[in-house]
């Protein structure tokens, strides 16, 4: 079973309540989020943070406590091994949005949430693969940024699934469009895409190694994770 999660990130977060959350999570988390110089940084970051924490929690069963992350040499996190049921994860954020995919399976998962915005298509000749570029300069306007955003985010979404960093080069790979919201890469044909627009402004993608994706994206609304933490149940 592999489930995308989402959550809607507020503009303002009461003090307590800010202070509340912070205190959830782990000191070097802490000290990270504190040296962001933008307050929606920090928002998304803390958020994405806890999402991951309550999915854990209720999943596997293991207390907020007890949760231990290691990072590969490329700083890929991943739930340490030997506690609860089997969790792999990977987790983005951007704009309004953060995104959270995980599966019951020792799987590499990939998602990616982008905020769209203008782009100078340059980029897209620089770091896609002719063809990709080629699909993207035959379409035009609002058509031709959704196409760039959802080509960028699925390519994000293979590379942060690898947990290789930039040494995966954007051109090294192609997708193309199939149907609805699957696309396919033939250098990657173990691997399932799909690719969403969560609102007017946001896209998101997302892959799975040999496992499918679903077709919908769950929400949790910030009360709600606001409640879980406020209760007992994810201990710290």
């Amino acid at each position: 079973m592999t489930e995308i999660v989402s959550l809607r990130v507020p503009e303002f977060i009461d003090s307590d309540c800010y202070s509340l959350l912070l205190s959830k999570i782990s000191k070097e988390k802490n000290a990270r989020i504190g040296r962001y110089k933008r307050i929606s940084d920090a928002y998304r970051s803390l958020l994405g943070e806890l999402l991951l924490r309550a999915t854990i929690c209720d999943y596997t069963g293991i207390s907020n406590d007890d949760i231990r992350f290691i990072y590969n040499n490329y700083g890929k996190p991943s739930l340490t091994k030997g506690k609860g049921s089997p969790f792999s994860f990977n987790l983005s954020h951007s704009g309004n949005w953060v995104v959270l995919i995980y599966s019951d399976k020792h799987l590499a998962l990939g998602i990616d949430v982008e905020e769209i915005k203008p782009m100078d298509m340059g980029i897209a000749e620089r770091f896609f693969c002719p063809q990709e570029y080629m699909d993207l300069i035959a379409k035009q306007g609002e058509e031709q940024l959704e196409y760039f955003f959802r080509l960028w985010t699925l390519k994000e979404s293979y590379v942060k699934a690898l947990g290789k960093g930039l040494s995966i080069p954007l051109d090294g790979f192609s997708l193309s469009h199939q149907s609805g919201d699957v696309w396919f890469s033939p250098e990657a044909s173990n691997f399932h895409f799909k690719s969403f627009r969560m609102d007017e402004q946001h896209i998101i993608s997302a892959c799975s190694e040999l496992g499918d994706l679903p077709n919908n994206i769950r929400e949790i609304s910030f009360v709600d994770l606001c409640h879980y933490f406020e209760g007992n149940n994810c201990g710290k």
